[in-house]
């Protein structure tokens, strides 16, 4: 049934639920201004439609009765929450506000708006709300977005925060709109309760088969966030399972797996149309194609699963369906832990292993990189074949992060280099055409095809680089600060959250000025060796204090313990601290620092040679020409 419905009618009888399969409240505060500029714009007595509202019905014997004995029929939302939910939290904003001009008049309107439109009130005395979101964020809507007394607790996903900016901006919009006459305040707020309930008009569209949901979504254009090409492949996949003449339950599968996919993007924080998108591709080279030129997003699963190809073998196409929602789960559990390994529910099946919390560390070196996205497939390919043993995740973990550093990091290849590469040894890990070992071996031998130990150490050893615009130069020194703390065993003082934040300019100090003025510098620096050390890796550090330490002489900046000023004895970086060892700073004490530094880094990026004799052909930026050939280089 097909209808134009008034707010007023459409939430008369209704109990709205949005299922677990749904995404959390989307909308911005973009999206709210746009939906109250409408409001302002509306004239008395002219109606203004404001999108459609697709509704799936519960089974009749799911209906739920108030303390007035007025019946409700429970019905899901299959589209149209985030217009719900923003309609119900204006009339909630207008009802605490009315509920706060201690007028007997408005009282009773905020009473009446509350059991029509927020919750009404069970047999029993408990609340009957008229709409509940899905289980991520439903009862942060409830005891803190919808309440007279917020709880405590704070958002904690990306959905909760969005209704808080919801609740506050809603409230200061009725603020700014209301002036201190109670009587015109009740006026204004009356008016724009009838705009909102009785002159929007919503399209109702119910459907009875929640697999046809798939083929209302692709036709539908609604204000407000576009349909996401994870959404678009739900609605492909339950539209497939709609036309198998088989008995099955792939519905309750797909919804399943989606609510499982939405909770574990929102809880790491990886909520953004391009989070989605990498994680379908990844998800596809791992499990069924490597190739990256041949992914075209949501096509190419409608494409692998189009129903012509699978004619009369529904049973196949049952299985095939099921398959792929499964293995895209779990290969969410993957994608989510290698993207946001620090957050607190990460590597859950390995919560009792005394591997992870070295699993976790490595993941974030590499996160902090910058250069994931290669790596994915064999990540999630080694989660998905050796779950049982984290030991392989581990090793592979740190190669990753040797291959970053080495190769996109230190020698400035594109982040596309190699990658066909690894994404078919990640495809070959996850379907058994090579084991863990044999993996390992080749991805050694892509990284030296591309970063030898030769030109390890030529980029290392560098004179011409200015190592102060490098990108990876706050990497460096972090991981050289780790170094240095666990020699005493320590660990940074300084966070790598703090260093990553701030300026180059705050963060970085040249030990010889960059505009050196004292009698000090130009005595042990020349004109020459000014422009042969400044930006030299031996003359840098990290810092906090760089404004304090400005064009000082090396005593001044070295200080003394206790002195009570800014200087590197009382540093909180072990780097500085270890600067106090220097008598003078001159170019000799750069160039030996220099080579401490490379000998270390030499040390910790080293990679054996590969017990493969490697070659790799076609275009050096890594793009799909390239094909990795290895022979495998026999024991005996």
């Amino acid at each position: 049934m097909n209808n134009v419905f008034t707010v007023e009618e459409l939430f008369a009888g209704r109990l709205f639920r949005v299922p677990d399969y749904q995404r959390g409240y989307a909308w911005e505060t973009s999206h709210r201004a746009e939906f109250l500029e409408d409001l302002e714009l509306l004239a008395p007595n002219h109606e203004h439609y404001t999108g459609t509202v697709v509704l799936h019905e519960r089974t009749l014997d799911q209906r739920r009765l108030d303390s007035e004995g007025k019946n409700y029929q429970l019905v899901d939302v299959v589209d149209g929450q985030q217009r719900l939910t923003t309609i119900l939290l204006l009339l909630d904003a207008i009802r605490r506000t009315l509920s706060s001009l201690d007028n007997e008049t408005a009282s009773t309107l905020g009473e009446g708006i509350k059991r029509s439109y927020i919750a009404a009130a069970e047999m029993n005395g408990q609340p009957l709300y008229k709409l509940a979101l899905n289980s991520d964020c439903d009862h942060y809507f409830k005891t803190v977005t919808i309440s007279d007394s917020p709880g405590p607790e704070g958002p904690q996903i990306s959905s909760e925060r969005r209704l808080l900016r919801a609740r506050s901006e809603l409230a200061a919009y009725l603020a700014v709109h209301t002036g201190d006459a109670p009587a015109d305040t009740l006026v204004w707020l009356t008016d724009l309760y009838l705009k909102v309930t009785n002159q929007l008009k919503i399209t109702l569209y119910t459907v009875e088969d929640a697999g046809d949901v798939g083929v209302i979504f692709e036709v539908m254009n609604n204000r407000g966030k576009p349909l996401s090409e994870l959404d678009k492949v739900k609605n492909y996949l339950l539209y497939a399972a709609s036309r198998l003449l088989l008995t099955h339950d792939l519905d309750a599968v797909i919804n399943d797996g989606w609510a499982e996919i939405l909770r574990q993007l929102m809880a790491a924080d990886l909520t953004k149309p391009s989070d989605e998108d990498q994680l379908l591709r990844a998800h596809w080279l791992t499990s069924y194609n490597p190739r990256p030129r041949d992914w075209d997003g949501s096509k190419s699963i409608k494409s692998r699963f189009a129903l012509r190809t699978y004619n009369d073998r529904p049973p196949e196409l049952l299985g095939d369906l099921t398959d792929y929602t499964e293995r895209l789960r779990a290969a969410c559990t993957g994608y989510c832990d290698a993207q946001n390994p620090g957050r607190g529910n990460s590597f859950m099946s390995l919560r009792d292993n005394q591997r992870l919390p070295e699993i976790i560390r490595w993941s974030e070196k590499l996160v902090r990189v910058n250069v994931v996205a290669p790596f994915l497939p064999l990540l999630i390919a080694t989660r998905n074949r050796l779950a049982t043993d984290p030991d392989k995740y581990l090793e592979l973990v740190k190669m990753c992060e040797v291959f970053t550093f080495r190769v996109y990091s230190l020698s400035e290849r594109r982040s596309d280099a190699g990658q066909s590469d690894l994404f078919r040894l990640g495809y070959k890990l996850n379907n058994g055409e090579l084991s863990f070992d044999e993996v390992l071996e080749e991805l050694k031998g892509i990284l030296l095809y591309f970063c030898s130990a030769n030109r390890f150490r030529e980029e290392l050893r560098d004179d011409d680089c200015n190592w102060y615009v490098w990108k990876g130069l706050k990497y460096f020194l972090y991981e050289y600060e780790e170094h240095l703390g666990e020699q005493k065993k320590a660990g940074p003082k300084v966070p790598w959250s703090d260093v990553q934040r701030r300026d180059r300019a705050d963060t970085i100090e040249h030990i010889l000025p960059q505009t050196p003025e004292d009698r000090y510098w130009k005595k042990r620096f020349d004109k020459r060796a000014r422009q042969i050390y400044t930006h030299s890796l031996g003359n840098l550090s990290l810092t906090k204090d760089n404004s304090a330490y400005g064009r000082k002489p090396f005593d001044e900046k070295r200080g003394t313990t206790g002195c009570g000023r800014p200087c590197y004895a009382e540093s909180s970086f072990f780097m500085e601290r270890e600067l106090t060892g220097v008598d003078e700073w001159t170019p000799e004490a750069v160039e030996d620092r220099r080579e401490r530094l490379i000998k270390w880094a030499e040390a910790r990026w080293h990679v054996d040679a590969a017990d493969t004799d490697a070659e790799l052909t076609g275009s050096e930026n890594g793009d799909d020409e390239f094909e990795y050939e290895s022979t495998f280089v026999s024991d005996e």
